[in-house]
């Protein structure tokens, strides 16, 4: 889970929502609850939140991934659009601009109707994740901060420790534990080098190694975040880093 940044409000919601809003909400009214407009009625009233106009401002944000669990969606399920604040619940927030996040199926599927008002959960626009979650091998855990209760609901509502994520998780550790097995002797090889013709050919091989693990931290890599934790942390990563500065 990765922080955010909310794009501007699409042409279409900002002409229309008000519409979209006020008949869906008469329908409310009408019918004596949400839940008890006919189904097909409901889905003539907030197909609109689907346009694809939306979805094409609402997608890139995240770089096509699930706001939650960073999957790519043809892991998750269709990408969709995920009310925070349950439509269900709150029909007003049906075509709030801010209410919209990327979702993958799984993600939306668990989440469900969770009131996310009564039992908050972490927004990854508003606030972010980088400063609440961290690792312990492949299980997912909550910083000791102000939002821990946030980070914990966040894990158990949307299951971002399920073993759907788990595995992808453990393929990616098992390849980050190699990256750093492996540069370890590099750099020790490096070190070992007695001319400076050497030391170019294998500073060039590390820069390269490193080159090759950072693309797994790019925000358009599904499962970015867990990758750039562990990086964060590994000290054949920054042994590396400090190697490449200072040979210039």
């Amino acid at each position: 889970m990765v922080k955010l940044e909310r794009a501007n409000e699409p042409e279409i919601l900002i002409d229309n929502k008000a519409k979209w809003t006020s008949d869906l909400l008469t329908a409310v009214r009408d019918n004596g609850g949400y839940k008890k407009i006919p189904a097909k009625d409901k889905e003539k009233l907030i197909t609109y939140y689907r346009h694809q106009a939306i979805k094409d401002s609402l997608f890139p944000s995240s770089e096509n991934k699930c706001a939650f669990c960073e999957c790519k969606p043809s892991e998750g399920g269709n990408i969709e659009v995920e009310h925070f604040e349950p439509k269900s619940i709150y029909p007003d927030k049906t075509f709030e601009w801010t209410n919209f996040l990327p979702c993958c199926r799984r993600c939306n599927g668990d989440k469900s109707d969770h009131d996310t008002v009564v039992e908050p959960i972490l927004n990854p626009y508003d606030e972010n994740p980088s400063n609440v979650f961290f690792y312990e091998d492949i299980q997912m855990k909550v910083q000791d901060c102000d939002l821990k209760s946030k980070g914990l609901k966040t894990i158990e509502v949307c299951g971002l420790n399920s073993l759907r994520l788990w595995k992808p998780r453990a393929a990616l550790l098992i390849n980050l534990r190699i990256f750093s097995s492996s540069i370890e002797d590099a750099i020790k090889i490096y070190s070992e080098a007695e001319t400076d013709r050497k030391k170019n050919i294998r500073i060039k091989n590390i820069r390269e190694a490193v080159d090759t693990i950072e693309m797994l931290i790019e925000p358009s890599e599904k499962y970015s975040h867990f990758c750039s934790v562990f990086l964060h942390t590994c000290a054949s990563y920054q042994k590396a880093k400090k190697v490449i500065s200072e040979h210039g």
